[in-house]
């Protein structure tokens, strides 16, 4: 399953995407299967770390999610948790079956984001920022 990383120019940006990324998910242009936030607020020492954010429901339910669907690599929200600054916040999402145009055009246009790691090949990640550019009206 892709991992993929986006930092967002404010500490509320990766909050937004996710609502925006559930919405995504029920029309069935995305399959999210883990989310982890991550905040770097200006009067913090250090970022702020807030995994599996989408799951819903107990303990057990949350337990029984991670057996059904994979979790995000610890090592990529280290990693993520590197590229921030204050004032930044960063979504990492692991997903499957993305609709990246229709994403791009519906979701995600105009909001201060950027692709910062991956674990897609070189192709798919520049299909993903040609995407963005588009329905941001920049040329990629």
């Amino acid at each position: 399953m892709p991992t993929t990383a986006w930092r967002f120019t404010g500490t509320e940006g990766a909050d937004a995407a996710v609502l925006r990324l559930k919405q995504l998910d029920s029309q069935g242009l995305i399959d999210v299967h883990d989310v982890a936030v991550i905040r770097w607020p200006h009067y913090a020492g250090m970022p702020l770390v807030h995994e599996h954010v989408t799951e819903e429901g107990s303990a057990v339910t949350s337990f029984m999610q991670k057996f059904k669907h994979g979790t995000i690599d610890g090592s990529m929200i280290e990693a993520v948790k590197g590229d921030l600054t204050p004032g930044t916040s960063a979504l990492v999402l692991l997903s499957t079956d993305a609709a990246v145009d229709k994403i791009a055009q519906s979701g995600f246009a105009g909001q201060g984001m950027e692709l910062i790691r991956s674990d897609l090949s070189v192709q798919a990640q520049d299909q993903i920022r040609a995407a963005l550019g588009k329905s941001a009206g920049t040329s990629p």
